[in-house]
C-alpha cells in the first residue's frame, strides 16, 4: 500500500478520491456536536430520562438529529447506554446522509 502511494505521488497521479468540500465542513460541524443523553429503567423498561445537546454544531439541521433519534432508539427497545449510543450513530448517519443528499440536489439545481 505504502509503496503504492509513493509510485503514485512520483508518478504525479493521486490515488485519493477528491473530497466534496461539504462533506468535510459538514464533517467538522458533526465533530463539534457533544450530546448528553440519560436512560432510566421503570418497571423493567428502559426511557430517555433526558437528552440535550451540551455543545452544538451551530446548524439546528444537524443539533437536533441525536435527541430525535434517541428517543426512536429507545421506543424501538434499546435497553443500554452502549445500544443507545450505536443505534443514535447508526440512525444519526441515516439522516445526514439525506440532508447531505439534499444539499448536493439544490446545489446542482442552482
Amino acid at each position: 500500500m505504502i509503496l503504492s502511494l509513493l509510485f503514485a505521488l512520483q508518478s504525479g497521479t493521486s490515488p485519493v478520491t477528491p473530497v466534496d468540500p461539504d462533506i468535510v465542513v459538514l464533517a467538522n460541524k458533526l465533530r463539534r456536536i457533544d450530546v448528553d443523553m440519560k436512560l432510566e429503567k421503570r418497571g423493567g423498561i428502559v426511557i430517555l430520562r433526558s437528552c440535550r445537546v451540551t455543545r452544538p454544531s451551530g446548524e439546528g439541521e444537524l443539533d437536533v438529529i441525536p435527541c430525535g433519534v434517541a428517543q426512536q432508539c429507545v421506543t424501538e427497545g434499546v435497553v443500554s447506554k452502549r445500544q443507545l449510543v450505536a443505534c443514535v450513530e447508526g440512525k444519526s448517519n441515516q439522516k445526514i446522509d439525506a440532508i447531505v443528499a439534499a444539499r448536493r440536489e439544490a446545489a446542482t439545481k442552482r
